[in-house]
């Protein structure tokens, strides 16, 4: 793979882990504590309130294609150190999707887009679980991120250094 490829995908790899990092930052201290007050309501306004878009957009498919560049970016990797950190960025990306479809098919299904009035009972600990697998989810994703920018320091210039004699 040449070299201007390879700076492409981590580039994609870096922007899109960042924009899935903060965006799930944002909705564990911003969005979803909300939703532990008075959690039916809260929830009730909130599926009232997102009629057109959706989380949905933001995430899908980017984020998913900067754990793949990062796999296609470790596979292709000859320099042993790069490798190391790219194989532990794409090891915490895989987890983090995975935890993501876990947290998508048995929680955001009930509380986003579900019928509340079926999970009633149960939207204020679905809401607490939420909140512990996001918080779990940022921790694999910004590993993923933290891996994947000691890989993009390992490749800059080092500058040229003078010594005096």
């Amino acid at each position: 793979m040449s070299a201007k490829i390879t700076h492409r995908l981590l580039v994609f790899a870096l922007f899109f882990l960042a924009h899935w990092f903060f965006g799930n930052l944002y909705e564990e201290i911003v969005l979803a504590p909300n939703q532990l007050s008075n959690s039916y309501q809260a929830l009730q306004n909130w599926q009232e309130y997102f009629t057109i878009t959706n989380q949905i957009y933001y995430y899908v498919p980017f984020t998913q294609f900067a754990v793949i560049a990062l796999i296609v970016l470790f596979l292709k990797s000859t320099h042993q150190p790069e490798k190391d950190l790219l194989k532990k960025a794409s090891i915490h990306g895989i987890l983090a999707i995975v935890l993501t479809v876990l947290i998508v098919t048995q929680l955001n299904v009930k509380l986003f887009f579900g019928d509340l009035d079926k999970y009633r009972q149960q939207i204020h600990t679905l809401s607490v679980i939420w909140l512990i697998g996001n918080a779990i989810r940022l921790y694999l994703v910004g590993s993923s991120l933290y891996y994947t920018l000691k890989v993009w320091t390992i490749r800059q210039p080092q500058p040229a250094s003078h010594e005096h004699a």
